[in-house]
């Protein structure tokens, strides 16, 4: 199995006002926490972990040891990841396209939280 585009240096990601996916992060490391957004309806909506790319497929691991592939698009990155390693993910419906997105740190702890993913603000 090929393995390209991945890293085991450097910390996980937490979302960013530029990045939100998977897709978006330039360092993918095995073990990153993601939300999964894909497209299969009985693992939509729940967390995984990053494993390795496979002829760009995002190889994700979820706690049951099912391995799925997903378009890094569709794999959401955490708001928090505390000191223990625990991920936390605030996810919100986009009220204009109504597309899930993450929010960050910051948008989660702001005196009122943004309603539209970043696409639809910008």
């Amino acid at each position: 199995m090929p393995l390209f585009g991945t890293s085991s240096s450097g910390q996980f990601s937490c979302a960013t006002s530029a990045q939100h996916t998977l897709r978006e992060l330039r360092t993918k490391r095995k073990g990153q926490p993601v939300f999964v957004m894909g497209h299969l309806l009985q693992r939509k909506g729940q967390e995984a972990t990053f494993e390795v790319f496979n002829d760009r497929i995002a190889l994700v691991k979820f706690s049951d040891g099912a391995v799925v592939g997903y378009d890094p698009m569709e794999l959401l990155l955490p708001t928090e990841i505390d000191d223990k390693g625990v991920a936390y993910f605030e996810i919100r419906p986009c009220a204009q396209c109504e597309i899930l997105f993450p929010l960050t740190a910051d948008e989660r702890d702001a005196e009122v939280e943004p309603t539209q993913c970043p696409e639809c603000r910008g």
